[in-house]
C-alpha cells in the first residue's frame, strides 16, 4: 500500500512538474524586438537597393551630359574655326579693297588733273600745234592712239569700279557670316553653358546618392552589429532562464520525493521567489514610471531614427531611475544602439529594461526592491536625453503604460 501511494505521488508530481517545465521552455519565442531589428534590416536593405538604382541611373545621366557636353564643345571648336576662317578672308579682301581704292583713287586723280589742267591752259599745246603741222595720215594714226588710250582708261576706271563694288558686295557677305556665326557661337556656349550646370547637377546628385548610399551601409553595418548583440543578450538570458526553469522543476521532483518519504513533514518552499511571482503578475497598472518626465516616444510609434519604439521614451534631464517592481539584475553593462543598459527579471517571464543610462548603481545577480535606485538616466546613441523604458513577457515586447502609472 505505502509502494502504491508512492508510486501516484512520484507521478503526481512528475506530471505536475514536467509539462511546466516543457512549456516554459518551448514559450520561449524569438524576441519581437528582434524580428523588429531584422525587419528594419530588411527596409534598410531595399531603401539601399533603392539607392542603388537611382544611383545607376544618376551615372547615366551623368554620362549622357558629358557626351552632350563634349558634343557640343566639338561643335563650338569648328563654330570658332569656321569664324577665324571666315575673319581672314575678311581681312584679306580688305586688304585687297584698300589696295583698289588706292589704284581707283590715284586714277581718277589722275584724270581730274588732265581736266583741271585742260580748263587752266587755253593756249594751244604741243599737242594742237602737232595736230596742225602733221599731214593727215599722222594726224588720223594720232588720233586713233588716242582714243585706244582713252577707252583702256575707261576700261581700267570702269573695272577698278567693278572690283571696288564686289569686294564691298564680298565684304558685307563676309559681316553677315560673321555675325551668323557669332550668334551661333553664343547659342553653342549658352547650350555649354546650360549643359555645364546640368552636368554639376548630375555630380551634384551623384555624390548625394553616393553619401546616402554609404550612409546606408554604414546604418545596415550597425542594425547587424545592434541586431548581433542583441540576439546575444536575448540568448544568454533565456539559456539562464530555461537553465532556471529546469531547476525549478528537478527541485520540484525533489520536494516530491521528500514529500513521498516524509509526508508528515513537508519541505517549505522558496517563499521570496513564489512572492515575486505573485506579485508582478498582479501589479499592471499600480506601478510607478522608473522616472519622471514626458513622453517623447510611445510604444509602437515610429522613431526618427528608423524603427518603431518597442516601448517607452521618457524624456527628461538626468535624473535618478528606479526599478518599478522588485527582481533580480539579469543584465547591467553597455548595450550598442541602447548605451549603458540594465535588465531586471520579475520572474514568471516579465522582464523591465532600462536603457541610455548615463550611470549604474547595480550589478549582476544583484536582486532589488521595488524602487530602488538602478542609475541615472542619461542620452542614447541615437541623441534623444532621457530613459528608454521597456517591459517584456517572455521576450515579447509589452506596452509598459498599460503596466506602469
Amino acid at each position: 500500500m505505502k509502494r502504491t501511494l508512492l508510486a501516484l505521488l512520484l507521478i503526481s508530481f512528475g506530471a505536475y512538474a514536467a509539462p511546466e517545465s516543457r512549456q516554459s521552455i518551448h514559450d520561449l519565442p524569438q524576441s519581437k524586438q528582434l524580428k523588429s531589428v531584422k525587419k528594419q534590416l530588411i527596409s534598410e536593405q531595399k531603401k539601399l537597393q533603392e539607392k542603388q538604382a537611382q544611383q545607376k541611373r544618376a551615372q547615366e545621366i551623368l554620362r549622357q551630359t558629358q557626351l552632350a557636353i563634349a558634343a557640343a564643345r566639338r561643335e563650338l571648336d569648328e563654330l570658332n574655326r569656321q569664324q577665324r576662317t571666315s575673319w581672314a578672308k575678311l581681312q584679306d579682301l580688305q586688304n585687297k579693297l584698300s589696295q583698289l581704292q588706292t589704284e581707283v583713287g590715284n586714277t581718277k586723280a589722275q584724270i581730274s588733273r588732265l581736266l583741271v589742267s585742260n580748263y587752266k591752259n587755253q593756249q594751244p599745246n604741243s599737242v594742237v600745234i602737232f595736230l596742225k603741222n602733221a599731214d593727215s595720215n599722222q594726224k588720223a594714226r594720232f588720233l586713233q592712239y588716242s582714243r585706244y588710250i582713252n577707252a583702256a582708261n575707261d576700261a581700267v576706271i570702269k573695272k577698278l569700279s567693278e572690283q571696288q563694288e564686289q569686294l564691298e558686295q564680298q565684304e558685307t557677305a563676309i559681316h553677315r557670316e560673321l555675325e551668323r556665326l557669332k550668334k551661333l557661337a553664343q547659342v553653342q556656349q549658352k547650350k555649354l553653358h546650360e549643359l555645364g550646370q546640368s552636368h554639376q547637377a548630375a555630380v551634384a546628385d551623384s555624390q548625394k546618392l553616393n553619401g546616402e548610399i554609404s550612409s546606408q551601409n554604414n546604418k545596415i553595418k550597425e542594425l547587424r552589429e545592434s541586431e548581433q548583440r542583441l540576439a546575444n543578450v536575448l540568448s544568454e538570458i533565456n539559456s539562464k532562464r530555461i537553465a532556471q526553469l529546469k531547476a525549478q522543476a528537478a527541485e520540484k521532483q525533489k520536494l516530491a520525493k521528500q514529500r513521498a518519504a516524509n509526508p508528515q513533514n513537508p519541505p517549505t518552499k522558496s517563499a521570496p521567489e513564489v512572492e515575486m511571482v505573485q506579485k508582478f503578475s498582479r501589479l499592471q497598472g499600480t506601478m510607478r514610471r522608473p522616472v519622471s518626465g514626458s513622453i517623447a516616444g510611445r510604444f509602437g510609434q515610429a522613431r526618427n531614427g528608423g524603427g518603431i519604439w518597442r516601448g517607452v521614451f521618457i524624456a527628461t534631464a538626468p535624473s535618478a531611475v528606479q526599478a518599478i517592481a522588485a527582481g533580480e539584475v539579469v543584465f547591467a553593462s553597455d548595450l550598442g544602439g541602447y548605451g549603458k543598459t540594465v535588465i531586471i527579471d520579475h520572474a514568471d517571464g516579465y522582464v523591465s529594461v532600462y536603457t541610455g543610462l548615463s550611470s549604474m548603481n547595480v550589478a549582476l545577480g544583484e536582486r532589488l526592491l521595488a524602487r530602488q535606485s538602478v542609475g541615472m538616466s542619461g542620452t542614447l546613441p541615437t541623441g534623444e536625453q532621457g530613459l528608454y523604458f521597456e517591459i517584456r513577457y517572455r521576450n515579447r515586447p509589452m506596452n509598459p503604460l498599460a503596466w506602469v502609472r
